[in-house]
């Protein structure tokens, strides 16, 4: 596929440079764009990103002409920046590191970066950021780098605003979750709070190893279809209490502190699942926080 995708491009970017000279017209142009179009809906994609959120700012990059962008988060406490997620070259990452500190705002400054440095070709770029979070402790800004005059800052707000919800903050602690939206980490909590009441409960986390590599040929709807057999195989193995975080990975809450977690398994039309199992008992309140942590960072 990757090789199908480079010589299209090889030949568009043949294309740009013969209507410029003036060796072809533009209606020839046109036809040769109207097959590269119909080749390019041809070529079968594979999903490359599992993460929904590292999806979607690849996503923005590929719509709006952005070269790079990134999800930063500044911790006050520390003076600690970490680019959390990114997509594009990492030539981009240092001097993000050195712009985001505690006085960076939402306001775009340009910078000038020397991308090809080993040709001695300096180049300008724009940054742009949107603030999705702040308070006193914590900041996490979406950052989009590009230097096309096709750059809709419009479009860029519209993204922002979308992974605004996703990095709501889980306001019981001081956690943020990229993949996870703030409700569902709000109800566990009080599920586990309920059941702790009771004595020690279990927490698992269920991760599924590369499910689109896996099922990917079987097209979405099976992958939907996989999606709903792993619930269903958690809730009649664990209970009710069984949830989807995302495509690869779930969690699970009951009283059962002696559950045989090594004899699950998951199959789909005869294909077996690979998978990851991770088991942990709490006894008080305050282990909740630290194991649904180490359950969205399992894999």
């Amino acid at each position: 596929m990757k090789d199908d995708y480079t010589s299209l491009l090889k030949e568009i970017q043949q294309t740009i440079a013969s209507f410029s000279e003036g060796q072809i017209s533009f209606d020839e142009a046109l036809r040769k764009y109207t097959k590269y179009k119909e080749r390019a809906y041809e070529i079968t994609s594979e999903p490359q990103y599992e993460n929904y959120i590292l999806n979607l700012i690849a996503t923005h990059n590929a719509e709006n002409f952005s070269i790079f962008s990134a999800i930063v988060a500044f911790d006050a406490k520390d003076d600690k920046t970490t680019i959390s997620l990114y997509h594009g070259p990492d030539v981009f990452l240092q001097p993000l590191y050195s712009i985001c500190n505690n006085t960076f705002s939402s306001s775009p400054p340009r910078f000038v970066l020397d991308y090809t440095a080993s040709q001695n070709a300096i180049q300008n770029f724009s940054l742009h950021s949107s603030l999705l979070f702040h308070s006193a402790e914590l900041s996490i800004v979406f950052i989009a780098i590009s230097s096309s005059s096709f750059f809709s800052k419009e479009a860029f707000l519209r993204y922002a605003a979308h992974l605004k919800v996703f990095t709501s903050p889980f306001d019981i602690a001081d956690i943020i979750s990229l993949d996870v939206p703030n409700t569902t980490l709000k109800y566990i909590h009080q599920v586990c709070s309920k059941l702790l009441t009771k004595g020690p409960c279990s927490l698992y986390g269920i991760y599924i190893v590369s499910p689109f590599s896996t099922l990917s040929h079987f097209g979405l709807h099976s992958l939907n279809e996989v999606s709903a057999l792993i619930k269903n195989t958690l809730i009649e193995n664990f209970g009710q209490y069984s949830f989807a975080l995302s495509m690869n990975l779930y969690l699970c809450i009951n009283t059962n502190i002696q559950a045989d977690v090594k004899s699950l398994t998951f199959s789909y039309r005869d294909i077996s699942i690979p998978s990851k199992i991770f088991h942990k008992v709490i006894e008080k309140e305050a282990d909740i926080i630290p194991t649904i942590t180490q359950i969205l960072h399992f894999h």
